[in-house]
């Protein structure tokens, strides 16, 4: 700064300072960056994947169990006591749906075998029949005869066929529920008179008890066949002398339709299963001749196709009783 005297500049006076120690600590801070920054960077990222790959080896270790999982072998589960927090659910889920698989794998080897069975019945039969009348030269009668017989073993095969198509299409949703108004009661009674003729050539009485007209909405060729299995199912399995009833009520909203028998009745043991396709009942009930298993599966599927349910009540010596409750909420 400039020095005066009686407002002459005589001189200048300047001041001087050092700024080693500024450098000073703006070098030590470089090098702390240069250091710390990259290593800080190490040290998170390691941290980050080792915390990362904690959180997702659950995840891992779920993949590589679902990749043992196959269609041949759906017995494994994702067994692997997971909290219950994301993982743990979606483990669960994987489990719920591994386990519905399973079973519908389960049951279509199991519909494929028996089906596989009933078929091979019928053509076994026929087989043989035609091996015999091949064998050496018979009268037109003995022809005849066995061109009877394989008459009714393909009548039997056509209405096999038929039950699984339905019940195939019915398992896709194929099949279309045409619904209109019709009256049960008009229904129970035509599907009595056409079962009359079976009935009366097995020497067993037949009685329809009156209801009430009961107006539905439903499809009346499928509950037209709901009626005729089970009333055929009554006629097969009841003895000659025994009786069938077949009745129709309102009860809680729903029309309740009944057909008992006065069979010789179904064990404890057997009736969780009497609905199960190609099930028959041991014992008296499986003696009588015709049947594919499949009408009561039909008859159950039809009912729940109009929102109601088949269950049957029976007792070994008792009888059978099987109940048709299909609601009237849509009539």
């Amino acid at each position: 700064m400039p020095i005066r005297r009686d407002g002459v500049v005589i001189g200048a006076l300047q001041v001087g300072r050092t700024e080693d120690d500024v450098n000073e600590t703006l070098r030590v801070l470089l090098i702390i960056i240069t250091i710390a920054y990259p290593l800080t960077l190490v040290v998170a990222s390691a941290g980050g994947v080792f915390l990362a790959g904690r959180a997702l080896k659950p995840i891992g270790d779920l993949t590589s169990v679902a990749r043992q999982i196959t269609a041949e072998d759906l017995s494994k589960r994702l067994d692997m006591k997971l909290p219950d927090d994301e993982v743990g659910r979606l483990a669960q889920t994987f489990n719920d749906m591994i386990a519905r698989l399973d079973e519908a794998f389960r049951r279509q080897r199991q519909f494929t075998a028996d089906a596989s069975h009933e078929l091979r019945t019928p053509l076994t039969a026929i087989k043989g029949q035609t091996e015999v009348a091949l064998q050496r030269d018979r009268d037109p009668q003995d022809y005849r005869e066995v061109l009877g017989a394989v008459n009714n073993e393909v009548d039997r095969m056509i209405r096999l066929v038929g039950s699984l198509l339905t019940l195939a299409r019915a398992d896709s949703g194929q099949v279309p529920i045409a619904r209109e108004r019709i009256d049960l009661a008009e229904l129970v009674n035509d599907a009595a008179e056409q079962m009359r003729s079976s009935a009366t050539a097995k020497n067993i009485a037949l009685d329809v008890q009156a209801g009430p007209p009961i107006p539905f909405l439903g499809d009346e060729d499928l509950l037209l066949q709901l009626l005729l299995n089970l009333l055929d199912n009554a006629v097969k399995y009841t003895p000659a002398g025994g009786s069938i009833t077949a009745a129709w009520a309102v009860e809680g909203g729903a029309a309740i339709i009944r057909v008992t028998d006065t069979g010789p009745g179904i064990s404890a043991e057997n009736l969780p299963r009497i609905f199960d396709r190609f099930y028959r009942v041991d014992q008296s009930r499986n003696q009588a001749s015709g049947g594919s298993g499949l009408g009561l599966s039909i008859s159950r599927w039809i009912a729940e196709a109009h929102g109601g349910t088949l269950t049957v009540e029976s007792a070994p010596g008792r009888g059978s009783t099987f109940t048709a409750r299909v609601p009237l909420t849509s009539s």
